[in-house]
This record gives C-alpha cells, sequence and structure tokens, in this order.
C-alpha cells in the first residue's frame, strides 16, 4: 500500500513509520518528474521548514534529491513560517515551493506542504499528478546521509518581513498604547511579533517563543484548551489582546482583554469591514463551509458578497484567484488578505487586529459586541475525535443516504453535501460533519445564535457521527 498520501494541504505522516528518508527522497523524485513535464525550466524550487523534530534534515533530504537531477533549489537559512515559503515561491517567481512541516500535528508527525508559483497553495491536480508520478518511483535515486556538507542557502525571512511592513500601518501602531501577550506554542511564530512591534509603543509579553519539537507534548493549535497558557497570561498582565500562532504561523489564536478565545466566525467580519473602511479596499470575500454565515451580511452591507467553498484552503486560494476576493478564510484560523497572498497569513492576520484596535480605540471584546448586535451572535462548538475510520465513513454515508428530520430535538430545514454533510436546522444552527482523509479522525463543527440550542445540536450530532 501507498504510505504517501496527499490530503488537502499536501502530506503528513508519523516520522519514522510512513515519514522517512526514504519517502521524502520519493516524493522529490516524483516532483522532478514532475517538473519536467509541466516545462518549468529554468525555474528555481524553493524549500522551507518549520521547528519541528528534523525538520532542517528533511529539507536537505528532498533538496538533495530534486538537485541531484540537475534542478536550481533555493534552500532557506532558517525556520520560516509557511507564509514566508510562499511569499518566496511568488517573489522569486518559482516553479512551486515545498514546505516541510505538519502544522498543526501531534509532534510524532511531519509533513509537506506544496506553494504554487502565485503563492499560496497549489491546485488539486498537482498533487494528483505528483501521486501518478510516485506510483511509479519505487526508490530514491538520492541517498546523500543528513550530514552531507554545506549547501548555498537563502534568506526567505527578510522579503516577507519587509512586504508585511509595508502592508501594515505601523504609523498607527507606533502610537497604540496597548498590550499584547503573544504564545508561539515552541513553534516556527518563535519571536516575530516582538521583533516586529519593538519600535512601536506597543507592549508584548511572549511565551513558549523557544524552539521545542515536544511542543510541551500537546498539538501546536491555538484553540482552546491549548491556549489556556496565553488566556492566563493575558488576564495576569491585563493585557489588551491575547494572540497564538500554530506550528508553521500560517494559522492564528485569538483571545480578548478577558482572556476569552474569540473564534473567526467573528474575526474575519471585523477585519473585512475594517480593511473596506479604512483602506478602501473592495471585494467579494470566500469563507469554508466550516464557518458561520456572519460574514455575508457584512459583505452584503458593502455591497459584495461572500462565497462559500469546502473545507481546505486550497479551494479558499482557488476562488481568490478567479474573483476580486477583498478577505478570505477558515474557522480553524487561517485568513488570508488582498494585495497580500492567496495563503493563510497568521503574522499579518496578528499585525491587523492590532492595527484596526488602535484606529478604532475599542478593546476587541466591544467591537465583537458590537458586531454581534448589529447582526447576529455566533456561538460554536467543535470536536476532531479518534474513531475507526470504516465505521466513521459507514455512519457518513448512512447520513447523506438517508438524513433524518431531526437533530438535537430540532427539525432540520435542509442538508448539503459539498464537503462531508451539513445540516441546517429550523432553529438557527447548523451541523457540519466531515471524516479525515488522512487520519482516523471524524469532525464535528455547530454553530448559532443561542448556546442552549447549539449544545443541544452538538450532542445530537455526535451521536450520529460516533456511532
Amino acid at each position: 500500500m501507498e504510505q504517501v498520501y496527499f490530503g488537502t494541504d499536501g502530506w503528513r505522516g508519523i516520522i519514522g513509520d510512513t515519514f522517512t528518508f526514504e519517502n521524502v527522497r520519493r516524493v522529490g523524485a516524483a516532483l522532478v518528474h514532475l517538473y519536467r513535464e509541466r516545462r518549468m525550466d529554468g525555474k528555481p524550487v524553493v524549500i522551507g521548514y518549520d521547528y519541528r523534530f528534523m525538520s532542517e534534515y528533511f529539507a536537505r533530504a528532498i533538496y538533495d534529491e530534486i538537485t541531484s537531477e540537475g534542478i536550481v533549489c533555493q534552500l532557506s537559512d532558517r525556520a520560516i513560517p509557511t507564509p514566508a515559503l510562499s511569499y518566496a515561491a511568488k517573489n522569486r517567481k518559482a516553479a512551486f515551493g515545498i514546505m516541510i512541516t505538519a502544522s498543526h500535528n501531534p509532534h510524532f508527525y511531519n509533513g509537506i506542504k506544496f506553494k504554487a508559483s502565485y503563492g499560496g497553495p497549489v491546485m488539486p491536480e498537482f498533487t494528483f499528478d505528483l501521486a501518478r508520478f510516485l506510483h511509479y518511483v519505487k526508490s530514491a535515486s538520492h541517498a546523500a546521509p543528513v550530514y552531507a556538507k554545506k549547501v548555498p542557502v537563502k534568506n526567505f525571512l527578510s522579503p516577507y518581513i519587509r512586504a508585511i511592513k509595508r502592508y501594515v500601518n505601523f504609523d498607527l501602531l507606533k502610537k497604540a498604547r496597548l498590550k499584547v501577550a503573544v504564545d508561539s506554542m515552541h513553534a516556527t511564530g518563535g519571536t516575530l511579533f516582538q521583533d516586529l512591534l519593538k519600535d512601536t509603543s506597543i507592549k508584548v509579553f511572549p511565551i513558549r517563543t523557544k524552539r521545542n519539537p515536544l511542543f510541551d507534548n500537546k498539538l501546536p493549535e491555538p484553540i482552546p484548551p491549548l491556549i489556556n497558557p496565553l488566556s492566563e497570561l493575558v488576564r495576569k498582565q491585563k493585557c489588551d489582546l491575547g494572540l497564538a500562532t500554530d506550528g508553521d504561523a500560517d494559522r492564528i489564536g485569538v483571545v480578548d482583554s478577558g482572556g476569552r478565545f474569540v473564534t473567526l466566525h467573528y474575526i474575519m467580519p471585523l477585519l473585512y469591514e475594517y480593511l473596506a473602511l479604512s483602506r478602501g479596499f473592495k471585494g467579494d470575500s470566500v469563507r469554508t463551509i466550516s464557518t458561520d454565515d456572519l460574514l455575508d451580511y457584512v459583505c452584503k452591507d458593502h455591497g459584495q458578497r461572500c462565497f462559500e467553498v469546502p473545507v481546505g484552503f486550497k479551494y479558499v486560494c482557488e476562488r481568490v484567484l478567479e474573483k476580486n476576493i477583498l478577505l478570505g478564510g477558515e474557522e480553524s484560523g487561517g485568513i488570508c488578505f488582498q494585495n497580500h497572498l492567496p495563503e493563510r497569513d497568521g503574522i499579518l492576520t496578528g499585525l491587523l487586529l492590532l492595527e484596526m484596535m488602535a484606529a478604532k480605540g475599542e478593546k476587541l471584546g466591544r467591537l465583537v459586541s458590537a458586531l454581534a448586535k448589529k447582526y447576529h451572535p455566533v456561538e460554536y462548538l467543535r470536536l476532531d475525535k479518534i474513531f475507526e475510520s470504516k465505521k466513521l465513513l459507514k455512519n457518513l454515508e448512512s447520513l447523506i443516504k438517508s438524513p433524518p428530520n431531526r437533530i438535537g430535538g430540532a427539525k432540520v430545514k435542509k442538508f448539503d453535501i459539498k464537503d462531508g454533510i451539513k445540516f441546517y436546522l429550523f432553529n438557527d444552527c447548523w451541523i457540519l460533519m466531515r471524516v479525515s482523509k488522512t487520519e482516523p479522525k471524524g469532525r464535528l463543527y455547530v454553530g448559532g445564535r443561542l448556546l442552549s440550542r447549539v449544545q443541544r445540536a452538538f450532542s445530537g450530532g455526535k451521536k450520529l457521527l460516533f456511532r
């Protein structure tokens, strides 16, 4: 059975099991075939890596495999966020980019993300063709040791930082007397927020900025309860905001001045409105099916529309490349912005939140309350649960074939099978059920306007998917 499987965001596997040097080199060999079939001659391949265990060595292994076939590769001189690698792919007019990262997966995973020359995720046909070539690559041609001699490296981080500084209004941040807590979760976000804000009047309280490939034996994912240390720091230091970045810093988690987690269901509409009003940006938006429709109402008030796409940022990126999109994102913390990259960027998102607060002179909690009052509140629950894959797929298939009339006591209004199955209930709640293609895991997303109704829908959905 093939040990390398490309999901919605590249390939991830357990280190030493499927994610091995041999398999990484095989992917490199398959990429050589893809490079030649697509006639990318003369264009470099850019390679980056994160803080995970041996990421720099896996990056070197795929570098050696590709360069052994006469293709020019440019290797990062340090661990960098994924959006920095994406920026390098676009800025250097690369054939494609390779990022060694497993994002928010457990510490015993590593993986590879692929980035296109436009600075965002590759489209499905890229990984489809790559899998086709990989099928015929039974072993790699190059087997240099991981301690091979040094090779030329490139600084991908500085150009990315300069782009961020051009995008964000640092004149506002220099005057802003804000206090922000930052949690890098021992991952690639490192000290980037501190470095970027050092010449402003914003005081930064950082935690977990140093590399630890074990991530404190927790997931480097910026969601509750994993960011409880950040919430505690915000309350202790009386900060105005708390920001946490994930394993490769392309996603962000946000807590307000009370240490309360603020979902992206609110963050995206707030930033859309702010950029439309303060920068005069014009454009539609795009959100994944796992998000609430609050953003749709905000876009409508600005004479624009909001597109809904399946889960996976490549689908957001696809719409960004097709349409004039001001902002696009997903509930898991990834947002892209007009005039930057068609790519998730946790660093830019965090800085724009600070800019918005500085410009408005308001705390985030008040901005959220005002938005909820103007349109509607969003209560939200999510569950990612390890479960037998065959049972999950069987349960999902059964729900699609014979959808229930009620869930959690509420009548089902309609359902959508764009991605998994999403139920819309008559009590203004929605329930999305999905099954992971790369892990034995089921995912349940539930949103609505009243917490009690969301809790009942959540309980009902849980019984249906995990039975």
